[in-house]
């Protein structure tokens, strides 16, 4: 019995961790978020992938089973969060793509809005990062895709 009321305790703190990322993204204080244990790390600079990856670039470690929340999650966010080995993602916004690509690798998702594929600015086509791991099925391949896209449009 004790240990049925303990994990219940586990699972209302974890959810209410989630509660305060996903509300610290919808209120603008954060671009994403990282929960690990009683530990929340916020991104706050940045767009698109970018906060994604400085949070990757700067707490990997952190990263490994820790739960990630972000406004948008397309398999561009997902290839970084499974460099990082999270153990589960939640998108503000998911592509089917993204949660087919994550749960492949073992990790859960949940999200608030699903989306079949995400978008560029104009709503007329594939972003520009999601086109460059389009059909990459090794992240760690995906995510060198990536930075290069990055690079290619920063010097635009």
């Amino acid at each position: 019995m004790l240990a049925v009321l303990l994990l219940c305790s586990i699972e209302a703190m974890a959810q209410s961790k989630m509660e305060e990322a996903k509300k610290l993204i919808q209120e603008g204080k954060a671009e994403c978020v990282l929960i690990k244990g009683d530990t929340i790390y916020a991104q706050e600079r940045g767009h698109g992938v970018s906060p994604l990856l400085v949070m990757y670039d700067e707490r990997k470690e952190a990263m490994a089973n820790a739960t990630l929340v972000d406004k948008v999650i397309g398999r561009a966010a997902a290839s970084i969060a499974i460099c990082g080995k999270v153990k589960h993602v939640h998108g503000e916004l998911m592509s089917e793509d993204a949660i087919e690509y994550l749960n492949n690798n073992g990790i859960t998702t949940s999200y608030t809005k699903l989306v079949h594929r995400i978008l560029n600015r104009k709503m007329d086509g594939l972003c520009p990062l999601e086109q460059s791991v389009e059909g990459i099925n090794d992240a760690e391949k995906a995510l060198v895709s990536l930075r290069k896209r990055i690079a290619e449009m920063q010097k635009k």
